[in-house]
């Protein structure tokens, strides 16, 4: 085995590595989050392996036998399928943050892992990722998975740059709260196959053009069972 080969089979261990631990990373509680008391992503998360999400199917399509299939597609083959981490540019980011650290008294104003507004300025300012074709830096954007029609088991936060494909590296927060508004991982910056990434929702249309293709991930709604 070559030298290249080595390093790509380490860089995917890696970036799974990277993915389920941010699968189960811890992002609080709150008694108004309505998660109650285990009812948040990261909690259930921690209860399930990294290869037990490995064994999950791609898809899940619920009420194939009606006019109305509808999918919900594994966040972590998602991911693992669509992104490559990157080592270098993470420690780069943290020693960022590091260097002006927020503190909710002592400096309210400074950096964090977390923050969207301050992965932004970095993404776009200080790590020259935003270089276009044209050499003129790219803006950096952020959305949210909600905001479109989505499958996945998880709703992702991410920084972009420019328009979809002027950029294949971005940071990545995932939701692993109850209430959507709040519950995100610290951010992670990884390379994307950006017609990968982005396919996150299958058009109820696909599947109803010829149902067998779909017939191994068929899963019964919970309302349409019978003894």
């Amino acid at each position: 085995m070559n030298n290249s080969a080595i390093e790509t089979i380490r860089t995917a261990g890696k970036t799974i590595e990277v993915i389920y631990s941010m699968l189960i990373e811890s992002t609080g509680t709150h008694f108004l989050d309505s998660g109650g008391d285990s009812g948040r992503h990261w909690q259930a998360n921690q209860e399930r392996t990294c290869r037990d999400f490995a064994r999950d199917p791609v898809y899940r399509i619920y009420d194939l036998d009606t006019e109305y299939p509808y999918c919900r597609k594994s966040v972590y083959q998602h991911l693992v399928d669509s992104l490559e981490y990157l080592d270098q540019a993470n420690k780069d980011l943290v020693a960022w943050v590091a260097a002006d650290p927020y503190h909710w008294d002592k400096n309210p104003d400074g950096r964090c892992l977390s923050s969207t507004d301050d992965v932004m300025e970095y993404m776009s300012l200080y790590h020259g990722f935003g270089a276009g074709d044209n050499g003129k830096n790219l803006d950096a954007r952020s959305d949210n998975t909600y905001n479109g029609e989505c499958d996945l088991t998880q709703n992702l936060q991410y920084v972009y740059l420019g328009d979809t494909y002027d950029c294949d590296i971005i940071a990545l927060s995932i939701h692993n709260g109850a209430d959507l508004r709040g519950g995100y991982t610290n951010y992670k910056i990884f390379r994307i196959d950006p017609d990968m990434f982005y396919d996150w929702y299958l058009e109820p249309d696909v599947i109803l053009q010829d149902p067998d293709d779909w017939k191994d991930y068929a899963v019964q709604s919970w309302w349409n069972t019978s003894d």
